[in-house]
């Protein structure tokens, strides 16, 4: 079994709870706090080096994201992450984030459009760069920054906050999964077809390009689940 992350102590100015949050997250993900662990303050702290606090805080934030469930007077337990679970998050996620890009697409401006194009182009670049898990990091970087300069062009901050806490989800399992071997250059295509939609403002077009790609992402996530992926 894979080691317990460390905390990442170069990022200056980040909080303890918010630090010990995100290393937690990749522990869940990839299963070394298994599904179903009781997560007890006084182990946790001890593990990650901190006070009780910010253990609290953190795992505040987990059970608002899914990753841990809060029981009255039992604790906190890690959650069971299931296909289920994933569809379920995902139905909600192609709900929201396929309208918003449709409407975004409406409205975008040719220099709108033209920044999206360029984090696409340094995606693509990234394909023919260096393999593994640095590579990995920097897909997932770039995907997510295309997708924030999507909804950035027309946002709902309401819809936005949902679309962050699952974002965030499904970017932790991709940090700790990877991709099938196909799917980077597959992503690539659908960013160009999408980003034609945008260029020619249609929004019932984009809508329905998200819808797939959303799906298609889903697809991977399941299939790597089924063959065990999780590192």
């Amino acid at each position: 079994m894979s080691e317990y992350s460390t905390l990442p102590h170069d990022r200056l100015g980040v909080p303890n709870y918010q630090r010990v949050r995100d290393a937690m997250r990749s522990d869940i993900a990839r299963g070394v706090l298994a599904a179903e662990t009781r997560l007890k303050i006084a182990d946790l702290a001890a593990r990650y080096g901190l006070s009780p606090a910010p253990i609290r805080e953190a795992l505040g934030q987990l059970a608002a994201e899914g990753w841990v469930v809060l029981h009255p007077n039992r604790g906190a337990w890690v959650r069971a992450i299931d296909e289920a679970f994933l569809r379920d998050l995902n139905d909600i996620r192609v709900a929201l984030e396929s309208y918003t890009v449709g409407l975004a697409a409406a409205v975008a401006t040719p220099a709108q459009v033209d920044a999206l194009e360029r984090i696409e182009d340094a995606y693509e670049a990234c394909l023919s760069g260096v393999e593994g898990a640095s590579a990995t990091a920097a897909l997932i970087r770039l995907n997510a920054a295309l997708h924030e300069a999507i909804h950035d062009i027309r946002p709902n901050h309401e819809a936005l906050a949902l679309m962050r806490r699952y974002g965030v989800f499904f970017n932790t399992m991709r940090g700790a999964w990877g991709y099938g071997d196909y799917r980077p250059k597959q992503i690539a295509a659908e960013h160009r077809s999408l980003l034609a939609a945008f260029r020619r403002n249609d929004g019932a077009l984009a809508e329905q390009i998200s819808r797939e790609h959303i799906g298609n992402a889903m697809a991977d996530l399941i299939q790597l689940w089924r063959n065990g992926g999780r590192r």
